[in-house]
């Protein structure tokens, strides 16, 4: 459930300084409608300048995270329904029906996917899964991106990491700005996902894409690039992104 709110008039969130941090207050009738208790998980989102929103993400049963991780190691743009309903039981069906239906999970359609349609896990859904551990250290160490103006050094980054490359591990694209965009598969899907959910039917700047995400810029601006070559984004303007 979500609930929009004025970000700047009386009787709502008040924002106060605490030590470094910020800290919002959440005003009475909100936090009853969506039925918020001390330690649950709210995710915040600015619409505009004077909109914002807060959501609460709702808890994920044992059989929910199974189905959310397995729709994770699937590449975004191969998640049509036959595809997912090859490789989930009829069980972990009727759990991926939950998480639809408690909007973890969406079915987009729009773009280059209207004949087919993909699923997309909701950004605030995220967290359960990078909060499992890792099954495999990525082939960048601890970076999850690269960029580099130099082509020299791009060709020597991509040679060392040859048999990723080759095994689509790792992808690589040249941007606009003849910077080379490097990252693994992995981030693309992941991140991806994210990026899709975050853009909607709107055109968004960088910026608040990656505020949407809660992936850092540089990463986010990487996976954009990638989604850009291969026609699954469209750059409207410098740095402002829509759906193909």
């Amino acid at each position: 459930m979500i609930i929009f709110f004025p970000a700047n008039n009386n009787g709502v969130p008040r924002v106060e300084q605490r030590g470094r941090e910020l800290w919002v207050s959440i005003p009475e009738d909100v936090a009853k409608a969506l039925s918020v208790n001390e330690g649950d998980a709210l995710s915040f989102e600015l619409l505009d300048n004077e909109l914002a929103g807060v959501r609460k993400a709702h808890a994920v049963a044992d059989d929910e995270l199974s189905v959310l991780k397995k729709l994770n190691e699937v590449k975004f743009a191969q998640r049509t329904k036959d595809k997912v309903r090859s490789i989930l039981s009829d069980p972990e069906q009727k759990a991926l029906g939950k998480l639809v239906k408690k909007g973890a999970v969406q079915f987009y359609e729009g773009g280059k996917y209207k004949d087919n349609g993909v699923y997309s896990i909701s950004r605030d859904y995220y967290s359960f899964i990078s909060s499992q551990p890792k099954k495999a250290t990525s082939p960048l160490g601890q970076q999850k991106y690269l960029v580099t103006q130099s082509l020299d050094q791009a060709r020597d980054i991509l040679s060392k990491l040859k048999n990723e490359v080759k095994s689509g591990g790792v992808v690589s694209v040249r941007g606009f700005d003849k910077k080379v965009y490097i990252t693994t598969r992995d981030a693309v899907d992941t991140v991806g996902s994210k990026i899709v959910s975050a853009l909607g039917a709107r055109e968004k700047p960088l910026a608040e894409i990656a505020s949407a995400c809660g992936e850092e810029e540089g990463l986010v601006r990487t996976v954009l690039e990638i989604l850009r070559e291969s026609g699954e984004v469209i750059e409207k303007r410098e740095a402002v992104y829509a759906l193909a």
